[in-house]
């Protein structure tokens, strides 16, 4: 009769250390797809944007010399029928790593590269210069054209006029002006001499 129930007591027991086991496996499977699969998952991820975001500062791109190739600063203004654009708004600041306004500052032009035109950075804030028909143009549509009204869009580049600025890469205290509108000699010269009082930053 012991010996029968010793033989209980011993199932017994096998089936508390196999439920154990059992539920201690289940634990450990349990933590390992509720735990330690998302940090893997995460630091997969976050090593991908590591990769992407340094791949991004340091290759060229679109032809642009790599990252700290260049380190440039001019003034400029963008005029348009009397009003300044305000490039110190957020919406302006740092749209591109190459070639940009910072700080809070909206007249300041840094470049970052070797190869980044004006050009390229009116199109990191969705602005462009149409060469063809002679326009400033917004993304959203609006364009400033040469029209018969005696609105130009002029451009001065260190107080010289020249027909484009599109492709041209600003060097160290170079001095942009781009407006449209109908102003007078008096109203340009007037203009040039904002820009050239201008404080450059350099930092």
């Amino acid at each position: 009769m012991s010996n029968k129930k010793n033989k209980n007591n011993k199932n017994d027991n096998n089936k508390k250390k196999k439920s154990y086991f059992d539920i201690t496996r289940k634990k450990r499977s349990k933590n390992l797809k509720t735990v330690i699969l998302p940090i893997i998952a995460a630091l997969v991820i976050i090593a991908g944007i590591s990769i992407y975001l340094f791949s991004q500062n340091t290759l060229s791109v679109a032809g642009f010399g790599p990252l700290g190739s260049a380190h440039e600063h001019a003034a400029f203004l963008v005029k348009v029928n009397g009003q300044n654009i305000d490039f110190s708004q957020p919406k302006y600041q740092v749209q591109s790593d190459y070639i940009h306004v910072e700080n809070g500052d909206g007249t300041t032009l840094h470049r970052h590269s070797t190869n980044v035109t004006f050009a390229d950075f009116l199109k990191s804030i969705n602005m462009d210069i149409d060469r063809k028909n002679n326009c400033l143009v917004f993304t959203n549509g609006t364009k400033y054209c040469d029209n018969d009204d005696d609105n130009k869009l002029r451009i001065f580049i260190n107080g010289n006029s020249t027909n484009s600025i599109s492709d041209y890469i600003l060097k160290n205290d170079d001095r942009l002006l781009v407006m449209y509108g109908n102003e007078t000699n008096e109203q340009i010269a007037k203009t040039l001499d904002e820009l050239n009082k201008i404080e450059i930053q350099y930092t």
